[in-house]
């Protein structure tokens, strides 16, 4: 439990007064394309990269698909590390879009049970079960919890849930709160999503998270500890 009586609601209702991330991409090719465009940069860079890879490629299966290496190559080097590998893995989503959604992903996401569609979400690269799940909540295709990895240490660290030995139950923990605890519609979701991924990038930070300025200071279980 938290270090003082606060409810996850109210956490999130105190962190949306500092932060006001903006919304991210809503479709789900797009979606995947985003994840996949850089390595290890930040979201204004990342960004960058992106409206440049519409501009010079296209967001369509095909448009990728029958994209110039050229090009593909151009845009991968400056997303840092091991630009081969992130042309090869755009060429795959393209790949899949089209054998498998006969290049329309959103629609063949739509047409299937969301157990379903979060498996072939998990298909594509860099994709795991964070990754599904945002996409089908911000694509509007389900309303389920999603977290990403900053939000879920965020969730860790304020005692809403426990850090277990393995990444993926440690996830599932964070959703099944997140499902119980939250407002059950897509907007609240989203917005948790958004303002815990902020807080655990801002402030709750993995190496040296800054206490002093954060609204829920005097909630923090880790802080409480920290201060033993």
């Amino acid at each position: 439990m938290p270090g003082a009586d606060i409810s996850l609601q109210g956490a999130i209702e105190r962190l949306s007064d500092i932060y006001a991330p903006p919304e991210p991409i809503a479709e789900p090719l797009s979606q995947i394309v985003w994840e996949n465009i850089g390595y290890l940069i930040d979201d204004a860079r990342r960004r960058a990269l992106f409206d440049e890879f519409e501009q010079r490629v296209g967001l369509e299966a095909a448009q990728i698909a029958n994209a110039p290496v050229p090009i593909l190559i151009d845009l991968a080097r400056r997303g840092g590390m091991n630009p081969q590998t992130r042309v090869e893995r755009l060429q795959r989503i393209a790949e899949l879009t089209i054998s498998e959604c006969d290049g329309d992903l959103a629609s063949r996401l739509r047409s299937l049970p969301v157990p379903k569609a979060r498996a072939l979400l998990k298909r594509f690269p860099a994709i795991g079960e964070p990754g599904a799940d945002k996409i089908l909540l911000f694509s509007g295709i389900a309303v389920r919890a999603a977290v990403d990895s900053n939000g879920l240490r965020a969730l860790v660290r304020l005692g809403f849930c426990h850090e277990e030995k393995t990444y993926a139950r440690s996830y599932r923990a964070a959703v099944a709160l997140l499902a119980k605890d939250g407002y059950p519609d897509a907007r609240w979701l989203k917005h948790a999503w958004l303002v815990l991924r902020e807080h655990g990038k801002a402030l709750c930070k993995r190496a040296a998270p800054v206490c002093e300025p954060c609204p829920l200071d005097r909630q923090c279980a880790h802080r409480a500890v920290a201060k033993l």
